[in-house]
């Protein structure tokens, strides 16, 4: 059903300048006391070795937080894996310092590929960043080493670097790589009307081809995707546009899965986050927008199998004193019913991430819309993929009336 034309015309939106400044630019106070220590300990390395003595570094070995202790690494040491290891380490600090001073970005595949003799898999460059980075007590993006950007956008929006690289997300037909937070200075989208991020590249792609972004009747919007789990950089861009653009819906479509679902969770802002939760008055800053589990039902009705509305309907009577421990029954699904039957593997999955939604707590209406959704999966039993969309009708339909309704006052 077509929006009126009331929803589909973009709200006003005053700035100063139209643009908004990025919440996460770097800090030079911050870059300028890292780069001093790496150079105290470089140093001390070179004394070291330059009296004969044995070189000696200290690192917080990989793992948990609860179970990470301090190691002290030797060269040549005890063993050729614990020179190895010194020599790995040494030079992640000479790389990181030299990427801080002369303001570059590194990549963790790039400097696999061009030291592999020496770390021999992407793994232990992986685990060595993060090493370190608990070592010197920052953030892994504090290093100026990042993973390889794997976020895509497109839409309405003008990107602002610092070193005044103007990206315009609207052009080309793919999509565009998102940039390192840390090195953005302002964003510019004040005609955006929603922002939608897309689990799956394959959808993202559909929606991109169709210019859904500037042709939706919700008006303009802006299209993202982090193919599958976000990475950080996407994660951090997001949390920056729900902190700049407040009054702009950014949702989520996501598989009525166990990974789909924890996809979802794992946008919600924490700790590496650039733009705290009270950046926004609905506090999390985004919202499931699908698949869920109303939508499942809505899609078996003309199939005539009443016994999971019904099972829902029970569930929401009960759900003030539900739990993380729920019934294992599954609903049939055999026959057109567009879904599958949760496995045991799922049911593990779900009921960690339902956990680790308890353990967070609060009382945001989307962590008690995502408990929900969670709880109801392990009792229906079932789960769902965005291609039941397209495969009951029109995808961008289902997201006009949904956005449509989302936008309605």
């Amino acid at each position: 059903m077509p929006p009126s034309s009331e929803v589909a015309a973009a709200p006003a939106y005053n700035t100063r300048s139209h643009r908004e400044s990025a919440s996460a630019s770097p800090s030079s106070a911050t870059s300028g006391v890292l780069i001093a220590r790496m150079e105290g300990i470089l140093e001390s390395v070179a004394d070291a070795l330059s009296s004969g003595h044995e070189l000696r570094l200290e690192l917080m070995t990989h793992g948990s937080r609860r179970s990470r202790r301090m190691q002290e690494l030797r060269f040549p040491g005890r063993s050729l894996s614990e020179g190895q290891k010194f020599a790995r380490l040494l030079l992640m600090i000479q790389l990181s310092h030299d990427a801080l001073v002369s303001g570059r970005i590194l990549t963790k595949r790039q400097i696999y590929y061009q030291h592999q003799e020496l770390f021999e898999k992407q793994r232990v460059v992986d685990d060595l960043v993060d090493d370190l980075a608990a070592t010197l007590s920052v953030q892994r993006h504090d290093l100026n080493i990042v993973a390889t950007a794997k976020g895509l956008c497109c839409g309405l929006l003008v990107i602002h670097l610092h070193d005044g690289t103007d990206i315009d997300a609207s052009l080309g037909d793919t999509g565009t790589p998102i940039p390192l937070v840390r090195s953005i200075s302002a964003v510019e989208c004040p005609s955006i009307r929603w922002v939608l991020v897309v689990e799956k590249d394959a959808t993202f792609r559909s929606l991109v081809s169709t210019s859904f972004w500037k042709t939706s009747l919700c008006g303009p919007g802006l299209l993202i995707t982090a193919k599958g789990y976000p990475d950080l950089i996407t994660r951090t861009f997001v949390n920056l546009l729900c902190s700049t653009r407040p009054d702009v819906p950014v949702v989520v479509l996501a598989d009525f899965d166990p990974d789909g679902l924890n996809i979802f969770r794992c946008y919600w802002p924490d700790t590496e986050s650039p733009a705290p939760s009270s950046a926004r008055p609905d506090g999390l800053g985004l919202r499931l927008l699908g698949i869920k589990s109303d939508h499942v039902i809505d899609l078996q009705a003309s199939d005539s199998r009443p016994a999971l509305t019904n099972q829902v309907s029970a569930f929401d009577f009960q759900s003030s004193s539900a739990s993380t421990q729920h019934s294992d029954s599954a609903i049939s699904t055999s026959g057109r019913y567009p879904a599958q039957t949760l496995s045991s593997r799922d049911r593990k999955h779900v009921r960690g991430t339902l956990s680790r939604v308890v353990e967070r707590g609060g009382s945001d209406a989307e962590v008690v819309s995502l408990t929900r959704e969670l709880q109801v999966m392990l009792m229906m039993g079932i789960k769902a993929e965005i291609q039941l969309l397209e495969d009951s009708g029109d995808l961008t339909q289902w997201l006009e009336n949904n956005l449509t309704r989302l936008l309605s006052p």
